[in-house]
């Protein structure tokens, strides 16, 4: 259910977000869209791994492309999938190999598989989906690993060490 609220709540964020990326890029670009996706897409991997991830992911990118948020919006949900499942999955496994470490660690660790799948995936988007030409692929790059890397980390690690002082997700 958490995630769940976590989707609709990263879906509301990015009717906005998308909407002042499309009017400053043309759509081109979704900088703020991103930061806003895998903001909620690492605080779900965190608390609930793949799963809960891909139910957060999927329902911003449906209500994403409900509302036409962006021209972009009929690739999220595939693009947003695959992240989902890759990052979860490293969630669980730095759980089960290294239970201790801490969360800003393992958020950093999530973050950088995240910059790695930027890697195609943005070569998907500018150059596939787009059609731009490669150069752009290569100037894109940077800007999305560093806007996941920096923000979305940062914006995680506030997010969770809320939900967790909240006690928001302990049973009562």
């Amino acid at each position: 259910m958490a995630a769940l609220i976590f989707g609709v709540i990263g879906g509301v964020i990015a009717s906005l977000a998308e909407r002042a990326d499309a009017a400053v890029t043309g759509g081109n670009a979704t900088p703020l869209g991103f930061i806003n996706t895998y903001t909620w897409l690492l605080v779900s991997a965190v608390l609930f791994g793949p799963i809960g991830a891909v139910i957060t992911v999927e329902v911003q990118a449906f209500l994403g492309l409900i509302t036409a948020a962006n021209p972009l919006s009929w690739l999220w949900p595939f693009v947003n999938f695959i992240f989902a499942v890759v990052v979860g999955s490293v969630s669980v496994g730095i759980s089960r190999f290294n239970p201790r470490l801490a969360m800003n660690a393992k958020l950093v660790l999530l973050s950088i598989s995240c910059a790695i799948l930027d890697i195609p995936l943005t070569y998907l988007v500018v150059v596939t989906a787009l059609g731009l030409p490669f150069v752009f692929y290569l100037m894109a790059l940077p800007v999305y690993i560093i806007l996941q890397l920096v923000p979305s980390t940062i914006m995680s690690y506030v997010i969770l060490k809320a939900i967790y002082r909240s006690r928001f997700l302990s049973a009562k």
